[in-house]
């Protein structure tokens, strides 16, 4: 991210973690943002959820136009999550 938005997210999670601790472990991972827009496009991606072009990148939920809503998008997510542990057990 840009340093001014990489800056805003410290802050915040920083905040966050003073009304709930632990949010701000240093063992807590930070795997995406959540923003309150849907994608006009979309990743395309192969039958294996991979994106088409990139064997280790998969892309899931509204931002990547895979989804309309937070129910769509956590069963997008648990099933790009499948794959991508079928990725990584394959690279064994």
């Amino acid at each position: 991210f840009p340093n001014p938005v990489a800056e805003s997210l410290k802050e915040g999670i920083n905040a966050f973690g003073k009304k709930i601790s632990g949010f701000d472990s240093e063992h807590a991972l930070l795997t995406a943002p959540e923003t309150r827009t849907s994608s006009p496009l979309r990743i395309l991606r192969g039958e294996n959820f991979a994106a088409i072009g990139f064997d280790n990148l998969f892309p899931a939920g509204e931002g990547a136009g895979y989804a309309g809503g937070i129910t769509s998008a956590a069963v997008d997510g648990i099933r790009a999550a499948i794959a991508l542990s079928e990725y990584m057990h394959s690279l064994k």
